[in-house]
Formats: C-alpha cells, structure tokens, sequence
C-alpha cells in the first residue's frame, strides 16, 4: 500500500456515507448499495480482484447519475470509485481516471457543495496535494489548501475537514497550525452513520496530534495507498 492512497482513503469512505433524501428512497438506496460493494472490495477483497469490482461499479453508478442530473452525491461517488480504480490498475489509464474524478468532483459543487458533509472540497483537496503538478498531472499545493479551508468553512467542527487541514498543515512542516486543527478534529464525536471511517481517521488522528506537539515528521499512515508515491519528488 503506497504513501498517496493511505492519505485519501479515509475521506473516499467517507463520502460514501451520505445521508439518504426522504423523498427517493428507490434513488439512495441504490447508490448506498453501490457505496456499499465498494466499501466491501476495498476491504475484504485482494488487491487483484478490486480493479475489476471498481469497473462494474462505474457503469451503474454513472447511470444513476444520469437519471438524477441535479444530484451531486452520484457525481462525489463515481470520483471516488475512479480514484480507486486508478490505484488499483495503475497504467496508462490512471492520471485519465483521476482527470475525469476532479472534473465530477467540481461538477458537484456546482451543484451542492455540501453534498456529503463536503467530500468533493475534501477530496479534491488531497488530490491536489498528493499528486505531481504539471507536466504529469494537476498537484498543486496552494490549490489543495484552498479547497481544504473551503470545507472546514463549511463544517467547522466536523471530524473529518479538520484531520485533513491538520494533516496538510503538519505535511507542510507548520506543526503549530496543525494541532489546532487535530485538536478540533479530536473533540469531534464518532458519527453513528460513518463509524468505520470516523474509527479510521480517529486512529490515525491520535498518532499525528502526537507528531504535531512534539514538532516531529509526519508519520505513515493507513491511509496512504491509493497511487504511487509522488512525495520524494515533492519539494517544501
């Protein structure tokens, strides 16, 4: 499991775990299901088997998507299921998928940028941190932090945009902005419906609020395996 998908896979379950519109139950639960089966491949599943479920699940993903056009959940979860298969099967394809995942992602927030608690803002913060800038791809750190403050404007106190503006900040070697964040982040509580990624980032919060007070290296986490790692090239 390499560097890049260890620091995006906590939000990408994340972003699965919206709440359901009352008024289409047919639509939600369909995409929950969809949420669901990746969740799964992603976690019970070997490496080798997961590109194949992520590729059955673009199809119908992207079909819901186009019954509902107003919808931006549909969109927030074919990026996420794009990023993973571009980790999955990295090759040529890869940095197309991951085009295609930040144009969804910006489509969505055009709709409603606070569709799953602002997962798009979220994500498309990491990637722009965790992938190269051009000529290979669109990393670009003052971008990443534009769009991480965006989502903790829009949840100040959530659990998640706090633990990745934290974590950026520790990343870019600012400890001191890093455990005010991580401080917010752990007074959060756990949230019934998003329990197993909550339990994730808590984990990992515990051991980077440590790293943060004690102005040490930002420490590997579980979350760092959705690409090849970028960061030996990455300067500060």
């Amino acid at each position: 499991m390499n560097f890049f998908r260890s620091r995006i896979v906590p939000v990408l379950l994340a972003c699965f775990l919206a709440a359901a519109h009352a008024d289409d139950k047919p639509f939600d639960a369909a995409l929950q299901h969809i949420q669901d089966e990746w969740a799964e491949a992603f976690y019970h599943q070997p490496d080798d088997r997961q590109a194949e479920i992520y590729e059955a699940l673009l199809p119908r993903v992207h079909k819901l998507a186009k019954a509902q056009p107003e919808r931006a959940e549909p969109l927030i979860v074919e990026a996420v299921i794009l990023c993973t298969y571009a980790a999955a099967d990295w090759g040529l394809s890869s940095l197309s998928r991951l085009n295609r995942a930040r144009e969804l992602l910006i489509r969505s927030i055009d709709l409603d940028p606070k569709a799953m608690d602002a997962s798009a803002f979220i994500t498309l913060g990491n990637l722009y941190y965790r992938l190269p800038g051009w000529p290979i791809s669109y990393g670009d750190e003052s971008q990443a932090l534009t769009y991480l403050e965006a989502a903790a404007r829009l949840y100040p106190d959530a659990l998640d945009s706090n633990y990745f503006l934290g974590d950026y900040w520790l990343h870019e070697g600012d400890p001191e902005k890093a455990v005010k964040y991580f401080e917010k982040a752990d007074r959060a509580p756990l949230r019934a419906s998003q329990r197993l990624s909550d339990e994730k980032i808590k984990q990992e919060l515990q051991a980077a609020l440590a790293a943060s007070r004690k102005h040490l290296a930002p420490h590997g986490d579980f979350f760092s395996s959705l690409l090849p790692s970028f960061d030996d090239g990455k300067s500060h």
